[in-house]
């Protein structure tokens, strides 16, 4: 979608950000998208459903997936861990 409103091709797109960052387009949106769920999951109290779909996640089960990936663990479980470590007992 990206490719379409600059009107570039998307491989030639592709290769612009991976020569400046080195990461391909989508996991570089990516990081975007982890820092706000980190934000989402830290800051607020919505359900992980209701940050999948302010990500414009169209399936739930997805953002699990890339999540558990990138964390080794799913979205409640890290919220957990930060509020652990925010309030030690």
């Amino acid at each position: 979608e990206l490719a379409r409103l600059l009107n570039y091709n998307g491989s030639y797109l592709n290769s612009i950000v991976q020569r400046r960052t080195g990461l391909c387009l989508f996991d570089y949106g990516m990081t975007f998208c982890f820092q706000k769920a980190e934000r989402l999951l830290r800051e607020t109290t919505l359900s992980v459903s209701e940050i999948a779909l302010q990500l414009k996640f169209t399936n739930r089960t997805h953002f699990y997936e890339l999540f558990r990936q990138k964390y080794g663990m799913t979205p409640q479980q890290w919220r957990k861990m930060q509020k652990s470590a925010e309030h030690p007992e």
